[in-house]
């Protein structure tokens, strides 16, 4: 069995062993809240997955959490090249390594990604009325090498799934390229130990009723250019999205569906690429243990790539992430989150391992 196969049938034994093992009903919580955390489709408003319900008029919620990722990918163009020609020993691919690429592989489109990316997230949803919620939503962002390449390949040769490549790399060593058609982009060495993100605002309406069982909302957000495109923490430019949340009883749980088509401006910070309008599509299922301690959540998310039109590499393909969390209540109104995100399906689109935390508290 491959990895992934073992991954998911992993994964949904587990889910079907805590459905079987709930009881009762409590409130639903919604997917977990964190985006797709390839460090590309950061730059832009990415989907942040959420139920259909909105907060009641006048009630704040204030959302505060850490996502970490560990991305390693590159294009086959470059994968082909190491094969035959890289020293033995671990090595970082020089400036001089890739014109050698380049020159072997005229016209070809390539990229590469080593790095590790901690995104400090603030959200603040506010009821301006019982079906009508207003959210803001801004970041910090910490870009470098990271400190995870060891355990992870100490974790992968554990389970016997291969490092791809891994081992032939410095290990927590920053490095980004990208060419595509006549435009390259090139970082080598850590971009910036912290750097601002961008910051968006959306508006979020609801049915006041269910239809057909379902609870349904749509919304609408802009993200202003806030963050620092210079050391890659913001595309440099305004982006605008378009949401919809769908929410209903199933079973022991709840299970909750989103879909977004987000129209992203110029990349300043890879100028001249050219880059796509995304969509983005989450499916989530969460049950209550037994004893209601314990929220568990299941969701698959599927994204198009910014780069879907650019490049005929494999970063033009959709994106899977399998997330399995929980949720714990602390306190009258609040709650801790923990979640970890894989890739699914396709390796070199996505990130490769991506660990979240957080704290939402409602007055």
């Amino acid at each position: 069995m491959s990895p992934m196969k073992r991954l998911v049938a992993i994964s949904a034994t587990l889910f079907m062993i805590m459905t079987a093992l709930s009881a009762g009903a409590q409130q639903d919580l919604g997917p977990v809240g964190v985006r797709n955390q390839l460090p590309f489709d950061q730059l832009f408003l990415g989907l942040t997955p959420a139920g259909a319900a909105t907060l009641s008029s006048g009630r704040l919620q204030l959302s505060l959490s850490a996502s970490w990722s560990n991305t390693f990918i590159m294009s086959t163009g470059i994968r082909n090249w190491i094969d035959d020609n890289w020293k033995p020993g671990r090595h970082h691919l020089t400036r001089a390594d890739l014109e050698r690429i380049e020159a072997a592989s005229p016209g070809m489109d390539l990229f590469f990604f080593d790095g590790e990316i901690l995104r400090w997230n603030v959200r603040l949803h506010y009821g301006l009325s019982n079906t009508i919620e207003l959210t803001l939503d801004t970041s910090v962002q910490n870009r470098g090498g990271g400190f995870a390449d060891s355990s992870i390949e100490s974790f992968h040769d554990l389970i016997d799934t291969g490092n791809a490549d891994r081992w032939r790399f410095l290990q927590d060593h920053f490095e980004v390229f990208l060419k595509m058609g006549d435009h390259e982009y090139f970082r080598d060495g850590t971009p910036g130990n912290t750097v601002m993100g961008d910051t968006s605002l959306g508006l979020k309406i609801r049915s006041p009723h269910p239809w057909l069982g379902w609870l349904v909302a749509g919304s609408v957000a802009v993200k202003a250019p806030t963050g620092n495109s210079n050391l890659f923490g913001s595309s440099g430019d305004w982006d605008e999205q378009v949401a919809g949340y769908a929410s209903r009883k199933l079973g022991p749980g709840w299970l909750h569906l989103n879909a977004a088509y987000t129209l992203i401006g110029d990349i300043d910070a890879l100028p001249g690429f050219e880059t796509t309008d995304l969509w983005t599509f989450v499916a989530g299922y969460e049950v209550w243990s037994p004893s209601h301690t314990v929220n568990w959540i299941l969701q698959m998310e599927i994204s198009s790539s910014p780069f879907a039109d650019a490049t005929n590499t494999d970063l033009s393909d959709p994106s899977y992430l399998l997330l399995i969390g929980a949720r714990i209540p602390a306190g009258a109104n609040g709650y801790v989150s923990f979640a970890v995100i894989e890739n699914v399906f396709r390796f070199d689109n996505s990130t490769d391992l991506a660990l979240h935390a957080g704290y939402t508290v409602t007055f």
